[in-house]
C-alpha cells in the first residue's frame, strides 16, 4: 500500500472526495496543513521519532557499521522507507503561506526523492506555482480527472516500491552539467542523490543511507579529499565506499588521487558505458 501525504489548509467537499477515492484504490492517505512546521512534525511522527530531533530521519539511520547488528539496521531502514514518498498539494488560494512550504518541499524532492503533485484552479497554479516548477511531477487543474490521477499515482507507487530495491548512490560535483549527466546515466539502475558541494553532501548523508559516493576530486572551498576526510572521521559514514571523479588522467594527477585510498577512481572522460560498467562491477564484487 502506497502512502500519500495530502497537504491542504482544510478538507472541503471536493478534496474529501479525492481523498476517499484514493483510499478506495488502496492508497493510505494522510492529511496535513500547508505549513513547514506541520509537515516536518508530521514526518517526525510518522518516522517513529519520539525524541523530537530536528531531522526525522537522522535517528539510527546511519548509526550501524557494516558489521553491526542486522536487526537494528533493518529496523532503521524500515522506518526510513515508511515515510510518504508521494505528496499532493491541494491549493485553495493560500498563496501567502506557500513560499516557505514550496521551498521546503523542493528540498524534500531533491534530498529524499519525494514525488510532488499539485491540484488547483488554473489561476491558483499560475499565481502560486508559476511556470518553472521543475520539482513538480504533475499539475492537475480542477475539476480533476480522477481516473488519470489514480493511474499516475499507481505508477508512482510501483516506481517507489521498485526503487527501494536499488542501490543508492550520492554524486557530489560542483559542475551542474556533469552532475546532470552522471545522474541521467545512473538513474535507470540506481537510486541517485546529488550534491553540488562538499558541505551539501555532508548534510545529505545525515539524512540518507547510501551505498556508494561518487566524489569530485577538485571542488572549490571544500575539495574532494577534505570531504573524504570528513566522511571517514564520522563513525556514521566512515564505512561508505567512495570513488573519486577526476577530469585529469595524467600519471601525476592519478597518483595524487590514489594517495587518499578511494575504492577506485573514474575519469570524467571515460565513455558512459565504461563508467556504468565500472560501478556495476563494483557492486557485483561486494555481494
Amino acid at each position: 500500500m502506497s502512502k500519500v501525504l495530502f497537504i491542504t489548509e482544510k478538507v472541503s467537499f471536493i478534496s474529501e472526495g479525492i481523498i476517499n477515492h484514493l483510499k478506495a484504490q488502496d492508497f493510505e492517505v494522510l492529511t496535513v496543513k500547508p505549513d513547514v512546521t506541520a509537515i516536518s512534525n508530521f514526518l517526525k511522527e510518522d518516522n517513529g521519532n519520539e525524541e523530537g530531533e530536528i531531522d526525522p530521519e537522522v535517528a539510527a539511520l546511519l548509526s550501524q557499521q557494516e558489521n553491526g547488528e542486522e536487526a537494528s539496521q533493518s529496523s532503521s531502514d524500515d522506518k526510513k522507507d515508511d515515510i510518504p514518498r508521494i505528496f499532493i498539494l491541494y491549493l485553495q488560494g493560500e498563496d501567502n503561506l506557500m513560499i516557505d512550504v514550496l521551498g521546503y518541499i523542493r528540498d524534500l524532492v531533491e534530498d529524499r526523492g519525494i514525488r510532488f503533485f499539485v491540484i488547483g484552479t488554473q489561476e491558483e497554479i499560475d499565481t502560486i506555482i508559476g511556470k518553472k516548477a521543475d520539482y513538480v511531477a504533475q499539475i492537475y487543474t480542477r475539476p480533476v480527472d480522477l481516473a488519470d490521477l489514480i493511474k499516475r499515482l499507481q505508477k508512482e507507487g510501483e516506481a517507489v516500491d521498485k526503487l527501494k530495491e536499488f542501490k543508492s548512490i550520492l554524486i557530489v560535483d560542483d559542475d551542474a552539467t556533469a552532475l546532470r549527466s552522471m545522474k541521467s546515466l545512473l538513474s535507470t539502475r540506481y537510486k541517485i542523490l546529488v550534491a553540488s558541494s562538499g558541505m551539501n553532501a555532508i548534510t545529505i548523508l545525515a539524512k540518507n543511507k547510501v551505498d556508494l559516493i561518487l566524489l569530485d576530486f577538485e571542488m572549490p572551498i571544500v575539495n574532494g579529499p577534505k570531504v573524504l576526510e570528513m566522511i571517514r572521521s564520522d563513525p556514521n559514514t566512515a564505512n561508505i565506499p567512495v570513488m573519486f571523479l577526476t577530469a585529469k588522467g595524467d600519471k601525476r594527477s592519478i597518483m595524487e588521487v590514489l594517495r587518499f585510498k578511494p575504492e577506485k577512481y573514474l575519469l570524467k572522460t571515460m565513455l558512459p558505458k565504461d563508467i556504468l560498467d565500472s560501478i556495476d562491477e563494483f557492486f557485483k564484487t561486494r555481494r
